[in-house]
């Protein structure tokens, strides 16, 4: 799944706008924070409530900065946070999706119900969820679920949804195809 974003030019349409800017947020909130310089300014500013806030975030990703010379080097560990935006966005993607005007036009797509059980794997304690509540499967015995090379089938029944069988970005993947379909609809009216 390797995809370049041309970042100057992406525009998610209006109803995916929130999660092009949630990845953004994400990315950039990260990149800040592992920066020396960002530290210190957080930590000399009047706002002194940042302080105990900044310690926990880098104390969720174990932050580490080495600094050499006018250099730094900076490591953390964000595959939680990863997760949880993943998560996140993903719901978010499927709800917006379900709650708008296109859910009739797209409900039907293979990719809708792609993103509907990564949704619901997601909002499941990241596990996949593919039998009702009865025990009833939701896919059929040898059914196949596709989308961009991922595969979902009743083999994922209990497995993790982030970060082993998508990601962040995969998401953010699948996102901006819905950006472009509704892109298409809105052209055709």
């Amino acid at each position: 799944m390797e995809e370049k974003i041309d970042v100057e030019n992406l525009n998610f349409h209006p109803i995916l706008k929130d999660i092009e800017n949630m990845f953004w947020f994400f990315y950039l909130s990260h990149s800040a924070l592992a920066n020396p310089n960002v530290q210190s300014i957080l930590k000399s500013g009047e706002d002194k409530s940042v302080i105990p806030m900044l310690r926990k975030y880098n104390e969720w990703v174990n932050l580490q900065i080495k600094i050499d010379n006018n250099t730094h080097t900076s490591n953390s560990n964000i595959l939680d946070s990863m997760i949880f935006i993943g998560k996140a966005m993903a719901i978010l993607t499927y709800d917006f999706l379900s709650l708008s005007s296109y859910n009739n036009s797209i409900n039907k797509d293979k990719e809708f119900q792609f993103l509907r059980h990564i949704r619901n794997g997601a909002a499941h304690n990241n596990k996949f969820n593919l039998k009702d509540k009865e025990g009833n499967w939701k896919i059929q015995e040898s059914e196949i679920i596709e989308w961009n090379g991922m595969k979902i089938n009743r083999e994922l029944q209990g497995k993790s949804v982030f970060n082993n069988f998508v990601s962040l970005f995969g998401v953010f993947l699948l996102a901006k195809y819905f950006s472009e379909r509704l892109k298409g609809i809105d052209q055709k009216k």
